[in-house]
């Protein structure tokens, strides 16, 4: 039993066979750009990964076995300098440090979206699968989600920074404090 194809179905099939044939892959710039840009975001997971990230987990369990012993020194008559830096200790380690690893968290799930989203664009651009104007906007967008990216990145470390200076800083008090 033979069945005839209709013209209609014919053309769609040959113009869709044609249509990867209009679009040009990528030009060696763009590639390079996207191989670029591929490349920074991989950098900038593997220093969001390496970040102090042991300390801040050490600082969050001895923080968490140091509790109990610091809210039982709230309950106690303090001078104001004692009270001052049990607060702001207990506030950055109960406060802070879970807001920092929520923020690296997050970052890092940015960069990883990141990363799939450059080498689907990669795929893309090497196969010709856009338009010149498409492959240019794309290329654009990515640049500046990168650069946004990248600022996030610093301000994930100059606050992870801040939170171990601050450790370091009120660590001997807190001792001395939690002797009594």
């Amino acid at each position: 039993m033979t069945r005839t194809i209709p013209a209609v179905v014919l053309l769609a099939l040959v113009s869709g066979s044609l249509l990867p044939a209009c679009s040009r892959p990528a030009e060696p710039a763009q590639m390079a750009t996207v191989e670029q840009l591929i490349q920074q975001t991989e950098s900038m997971r593997t220093q969001l990964n390496s970040m102090d990230t042991n300390a801040l987990r050490h600082m969050g369990s001895l923080f968490e076995a140091e509790r109990p012993s610091i809210e039982q020194r709230f309950r106690d008559t303090l001078l104001p300098h004692e009270a001052e830096v049990l607060g702001n200790y207990h506030r950055a380690m109960a406060e802070r440090l879970p807001r920092l690893m929520d923020e690296r968290r997050s970052a890092l799930g940015r960069t990883d979206s990141t990363l799939l989203r450059l080498r689907d664009l990669r795929h893309d651009l090497r196969n010709g699968l856009l338009s010149k104007n498409g492959r240019r906007n794309a290329l654009a967008m990515e640049q500046r989600w990168n650069n946004a990216l990248r600022d996030e990145l610093d301000l994930v470390t100059d606050h992870t920074k801040a939170l171990i200076r601050e450790r370091t800083t009120y660590r001997a008090a807190i001792d001395s404090l939690l002797r009594q």
